[in-house]
């Protein structure tokens, strides 16, 4: 069964906001049902790439935080190649 499956980074900002570093959340979309997490780390909105849910930038900072997210992101991807590979149903939550 084929299933559509995304990964998205991004800053979630509250309301209340004024400065200072932003939280990320990752959201999962699979077959159009979304679930999104906190990935417990926080950017500032100016040092970060929307197009391609990364930090910009050369310091050890924002590679460490750019690896953080790979990782992440590399994980998820095992994860629904070990759901696709015993045949279970695939959702956002799992």
């Amino acid at each position: 069964m084929k299933t559509n499956f995304v990964l998205l980074f991004y800053l979630k900002k509250q309301k209340t906001w004024n400065k200072g570093p932003v939280p990320i959340y990752i959201r999962i979309i699979i077959n159009g049902r979304r679930s999104e997490l906190y990935v417990g780390r926080s950017c500032e909105i100016s040092r970060w790439n929307g197009d391609a849910g990364r930090c910009i930038g050369t310091k050890e900072e924002s590679r460490m935080l750019n690896t953080y997210l790979d990782t992440i992101q590399t994980k998820i991807r095992i994860a629904h190649q070990m759901l696709l590979e015993s045949g279970e149903p695939i959702t956002s939550e799992s």
